[in-house]
């Protein structure tokens, strides 16, 4: 009898057993792979992020500080020949020390890591819209799997362009265009210097000079005190008859001891609707408001909008005493000592370039401060507008602004000697549009009297 073998036939896919799992495991080291470059481009990509973040913040303070140390206020070097090499190694340190407070990936961005440049030094235009280059870099970025295949580390390299845009003068280059100052205070200045006797002819009376060029907006005496405008010290009050209501006089600006500029009580257009305000304003009026807070209706000089519009209901140092009060809580002067002060030993100069301001122990970031360390903004600092007084301004009637100052506020008389509200300040910038500027409106990034932006 023979035996018949069952042979066992073989599926033709017995040889293709695990495949299937080699496919996923290759997959899952291909999508490992994905993922491991995912996170080191999210790492270069936030890198990126933050060294753009400290390119932009050191470039802004660095022309913050060209302004300071008045370039824009003396743009031919008039009363300083030195002023713009000075002026640009102060800038240089600030836009290290500015970017050295931040990280990249978490490394500290030490000084070689930022480069400064000024694009237009040497040029005319320098000392009338200075602009600084800064780039950052960081040649050791750290990754984490990009490593198995490139062992050289990543390096992300950012810049950024920023410029100091004063109009004053910038007709002489063809750029003549408006300026956009927010958080202006309601105190309208004629065109009248009360200090500088030279280049007078204003309509002030007597022969005192003007702070600019109501056409061009060029600053009439340019550089520091002196011979120039910046450093100078005078006393402002209203120009307002003995109340309850504001009269108004002729524009005045007298060069007696001390020198008296008069102002007209002007409200800004919008009213503050939930801005944040000191405690101490509780309660007062929209005027008194707009001197303690920062009211953002955005106010343009040497163009038909946003005109400012003398107001003869309001008498400043009459009735509730808006202007003291106002001045008192603005710069903390309120209840004793302890606002900010300017780097001057007598009054009324010479303002000392650059700009320092020792904080007082009412400064909002006083405690951030080291002792005796000196700052560049302080609420002393404030923006006013400018006109050119033709004739007596109108109550209820517009005027149109054709520059700015930004004045440091050394304090306001309580009455007595001095008249209840009567302010004594310094002039520390100087912007004149003129009545010819023309083009797109230029917009700071902050409150100041020269805009302050990031071009590139």
């Amino acid at each position: 009898m023979s035996m018949v073998r069952n042979r066992r036939t073989r599926h033709p896919r017995h040889g293709e057993r695990g495949v299937t799992l080699l496919l996923v495991a290759i997959a899952m080291l291909s999508m490992l792979a994905m993922v491991a470059l995912a996170i080191d481009v999210i790492t270069l990509y936030s890198a990126h992020s933050e060294a753009q973040s400290a390119a932009d913040a050191a470039a802004l303070a660095a022309a913050k500080m060209l302004v300071a140390a008045g370039v824009t206020a003396d743009p031919q070097q008039i009363s300083d020949p030195s002023l713009q090499a000075t002026a640009q190694t102060l800038a240089t340190k600030v836009a290290q020390d500015v970017a050295g407070k931040t990280a990249i990936a978490g490394q500290a961005i030490l000084p070689a890591d930022v480069t400064v440049t000024f694009p237009n030094t040497g040029q005319p235009s320098f000392g009338i819209n200075p602009t600084v280059n800064v780039t950052v870099q960081n040649t050791n970025l750290p990754t984490f799997f990009s490593r198995i295949w490139n062992r050289s580390a990543l390096t992300v390299r950012v810049s950024a362009k920023a410029e100091a845009f004063n109009p004053s003068n910038s007709s002489s280059l063809g750029t003549g265009a408006p300026t956009v100052a927010r958080c202006v205070k309601p105190f309208l200045l004629p065109n009248c210097d009360p200090v500088n006797p030279n280049n007078p002819g204003s309509f002030c009376g007597g022969t005192v000079a003007q702070f600019f060029d109501p056409t061009t907006g060029a600053i009439k005496n340019p550089g520091q005190y002196p011979a120039g405008v910046i450093g100078e010290t005078f006393h402002m009050v209203s120009n307002c008859g003995p109340g309850p209501l504001c009269v108004f006089g002729a524009p005045t600006a007298t060069a007696g001891v001390p020198p008296m500029l008069m102002y007209y009580p002007a409200p800004i257009p919008t009213p503050l609707t939930g801005n944040s305000c000191p405690s101490c304003t509780a309660g007062a009026s929209d005027y008194q408001s707009d001197i303690e807070c920062c009211n953002p209706t955005p106010l343009s000089c040497g163009t038909s909008s946003n005109l400012v519009t003398p107001d003869a209901s309001i008498y400043p140092e009459g009735g509730t005493l808006p202007a003291r009060d106002g001045i008192e809580c603005l710069i903390h002067q309120n209840g004793g000592s302890g606002q900010d002060i300017l780097n001057e030993t007598v009054l009324p100069g010479p303002l000392t370039y650059p700009l320092h301001i020792q904080p007082g122990n009412r400064h909002p970031l006083a405690a951030s401060f080291a002792a005796n360390e000196a700052v560049t903004t302080s609420d002393s600092l404030i923006t006013v507008p400018v006109f050119e007084p033709t004739a007596t301004p109108t109550s209820g009637t517009p005027v149109p602004v054709i520059g700015f100052l930004q004045l440091f506020i050394v304090q306001v008389f309580p009455g007595g000697g001095s008249k209840a509200g009567e302010i004594e300040a310094t002039v520390v910038n100087v912007s004149g549009c003129g009545s010819n500027a023309t083009g797109t409106p230029v917009y700071g990034a902050g409150v100041s009297a020269v805009p302050v932006r990031l071009i590139q």
